[in-house]
């Protein structure tokens, strides 16, 4: 499938490129054919004298004359790329092209002009020579500095592409290394609540065999969903409060009346998306940092609210936390902000500690 969408994207590319050349080639053409035509609409009202076919003639003849010089242009310019190109010094080089193509069509239009100046009209004065012979200089200026200004603009064209193809790819390695930094995350996640659970299970298995048999359930039911569902970075909500509810259910087996967790989750709310396991890592995260006993009971709420997952908590924080690196909130902040625009939300007040999730 990669392999697919990276061929897929090279021809469309490569078809871009293609279209782009093709409308760069036949500019020139056009501008030649539109100049032509407002040069013989003006002759057409200043010399009506002129039959209709001098005027065609005229304007197919200028049309030639005009090609010839681009095609010359566009020779030399070729040329000169590969010895002299305009990286080496683009005012030397633009500065050379325009006197070769002097040097090449002075000597063509002079003989040309030597041989039909008897059958020139009478109009034909050497102002008029001279007012012609500036006009081609002019077009053969603006025909050199048109390569000129290709040049930068070509130049800063593929700079800004490349500038966006950076930052693209650094778009997505960073990603990926969101991604990583989860998929550690939730590695270290699992063994940590591994060896919790085994420790309470340890407990119970001496004085509640029934209860402990159904701590056993509820945490095969835990690995289970985290195996079948180890590929996945967004699980639809619905399926994350199913899991849950077995995690929570672990969770008052441990703690008993020390933790109370309540849900309450709109049906819309569970259609849309949450990455994996970030329930666990909230409800960890509260019973990590508070006190969590019978008399001093750690109430957490989960539910939804403008297309947030809200998890609240009351604030009685422990003298001493276990071992954390503070990194887990912070990179599961990061991941969101690369699934979604919306921002993920932290309120901390002196009695509660409110996330907020953006629903996916």
């Amino acid at each position: 499938m990669i392999i697919r969408k990276e061929c897929s994207e090279l021809v469309t590319n490569k078809l871009q490129k293609q279209i782009r050349f093709l409308k760069y080639r036949f500019t020139p053409y056009f501008i030649i054919v539109m100049f032509s035509f407002l040069a013989s609409f003006v002759r057409f009202y200043m010399l009506p004298d002129w039959g209709l076919g001098v005027h065609v003639f005229m304007f197919l003849s200028q049309i030639v004359i005009l090609t010839f010089i681009w095609l010359l242009i566009r020779a030399l310019n070729t040329y000169l790329d590969k010895r002299i190109p305009f990286s080496n010094g683009p005012i030397s080089r633009i500065a050379l092209q325009i006197v070769l193509t002097l040097i090449v069509v002075a000597p063509v239009f002079t003989t040309m002009f030597l041989v039909t100046h008897k059958q020139l009209p009478t109009f034909v004065t050497r102002e008029f020579v001279g007012i012609a012979v500036a006009l081609f200089v002019v077009v053969i200026f603006l025909f050199n500095f048109a390569f000129y200004a290709f040049y930068f603009f070509k130049n800063w064209q593929d700079s800004i592409e490349d500038r966006a193809a950076l930052e693209i790819q650094a778009a997505q390695l960073e990603k990926e290394k969101m991604d990583l930094q989860y998929h550690q995350l939730r590695n270290q996640v699992n063994p940590h609540y591994l060896f919790n659970t085994l420790t309470s299970l340890d407990g119970l298995i001496h004085t509640n065999p029934e209860l402990a048999s159904e701590f056993v359930r509820h945490m095969s039911k835990v690995y289970r969903y985290v195996l079948q569902h180890k590929e996945s970075e967004v699980v639809s909500l619905y399926e994350e409060l199913e899991f849950i509810q077995h995690y929570i259910r672990l969770l008052h087996i441990r703690y008993a009346e020390g933790l109370q967790i309540r849900t309450c989750i709109s049906d819309e709310a569970k259609d849309k998306g949450v990455v994996m396991v970030t329930l666990q890592m909230l409800i960890d995260n509260a019973v990590k940092h508070n006190i969590v006993q019978a008399g001093e009971q750690l109430c957490i709420d989960i539910y939804d609210e403008a297309d947030c997952l809200v998890v609240r908590n009351n604030k009685q924080l422990r003298k001493q936390i276990e071992t954390s690196n503070g990194q887990g909130l912070k990179q599961l902040k990061q991941l969101y902000t690369f699934l979604t625009n919306k921002q993920l939300v932290i309120e901390d007040t002196a009695d509660t500690y409110i996330i907020k999730i953006p629903l996916l």
